[in-house]
């Protein structure tokens, strides 16, 4: 039985609130800008790291629209990376950040490891989705939902990674009645809280992501 865009909204906004209650997520999400940028700089995951990555997806989550654009040799370097910055700067046409046509976004990223792989073509499909939504474009879409369709055939999260990267793609696919995505968005949602029995601290800013991306969504009133 496919479920609602609501459904899922309500099974992920569940996940997303257990993982915050009381953390400084949750604190800075209702902070004065000054507070949230210090929160970015100094966020670290539960094991302590911090990537590269990290900075302009939580200027993008928090709302941070006067940070410090990153700099240009970071946004060179891998095509999530170019994405993300395009995302937090709004300042680059995303048209221009896909090198491939159809398929993988970053088959360059594929002797890393399956890991990598996984974490680097999921965010893309992430930044991306957002991307096809900000510019109302039909050829970001077109490119998102191939990028979507591939990932289901060949990139299967099971081993590759424990974050919730683009769960609310595969779930708006998911509502729109693609079984496969459906367990797609499931097996994302599992496996960020398998170790800790709830989602992880970096899952948590994507499930934050993701519950805003369903709210407006919903709003639109299409599903």
């Amino acid at each position: 039985m496919t479920r609602s865009l609501h459904q899922w909204r309500q099974q992920i906004g569940s996940v997303t609130a257990a993982a915050i209650r009381g953390t400084a997520l949750e604190r800075a999400l209702g902070a004065s800008p000054e507070q949230r940028m210090a929160f970015a700089t100094a966020f670290t995951d539960d094991a302590g790291h911090r990537r590269p990555i990290d900075f302009p997806l939580l200027a993008w989550v928090l709302g941070l629209e006067n940070a410090p654009a990153p700099p240009p040799q970071m946004a060179a370097d891998r095509p999530d990376l170019r994405l993300w910055c395009a995302l937090q700067t709004r300042s680059v046409d995303p048209h221009t950040l896909i090198a491939t046509a159809t398929g993988a976004i970053a088959p360059e990223c594929q002797n890393e490891g399956i890991e990598v792989w996984t974490e680097v073509e999921l965010a893309c499909l992430h930044a991306l989705w957002w991307h096809a939504r900000l510019h109302g474009s039909d050829t970001l879409r077109h490119r998102a939902l191939d990028h979507a369709n591939w990932l289901m055939a060949e990139i299967q999260p099971d081993n590759g990674t424990n974050h919730a990267w683009a769960v609310a793609a595969f779930v708006e696919l998911a509502a729109a009645g693609d079984a496969d995505a459906a367990l797609y968005a499931e097996t994302l949602l599992h496996n960020c809280q398998v170790t800790l029995g709830r989602a992880d601290r970096f899952s948590a800013v994507l499930l934050v992501d993701a519950t805003r991306y369903l709210d407006e969504r919903i709003s639109d009133g299409e599903l």
